[in-house]
């Protein structure tokens, strides 16, 4: 969902973005396909990436997305300047029915949105400006 909403604030392309898990699934879910669709995002259908694909690159920021706090997340092996992490309870770990997970995922998305929003807006092109 992350990589996403970047992408959709990157219109011109400018930034090279990745994704990757430490233990990715073997499909993108379709629920949150269903409510990235809802705000006009096409998360494209295939395997999430595993992180070690890219291992020899240095990255300007990684973003964490995960269960927990950042002090609980276990990093990968990747280089880079600056981290930022985004802490959620996942929400495929305990649900009732389907509909409770596209809330759940729901909130999860608005949140990354306003999180890359206030990432892209105001830390990439404010410094990008200078």
């Amino acid at each position: 969902m992350a990589e996403a909403v970047l992408k959709s604030f990157d219109k011109f392309q400018e930034l090279e973005i990745y994704s990757a898990g430490i233990a990715p699934v073997n499909h993108v879910s379709p629920v949150a396909i269903e409510v990235m669709a809802e705000i006009g995002i096409d998360l494209k259908q295939g395997a999430p990436e595993h992180y070690s694909k890219f291992s020899d690159l240095e990255f300007d920021y990684l973003i964490t997305v995960g269960d927990g706090t950042a002090d609980q997340l276990k990093l990968p092996p990747v280089k880079f300047k600056r981290k930022m992490h985004l802490g959620f309870h996942n929400p495929y770990k305990s649900f009732r029915d389907r509909e409770e997970l596209k809330e759940k995922c729901r909130e999860i998305r608005d949140e990354i949105k306003i999180e890359m929003d206030y990432f892209y807006h105001r830390i990439l092109k404010k410094k990008a400006a200078f």
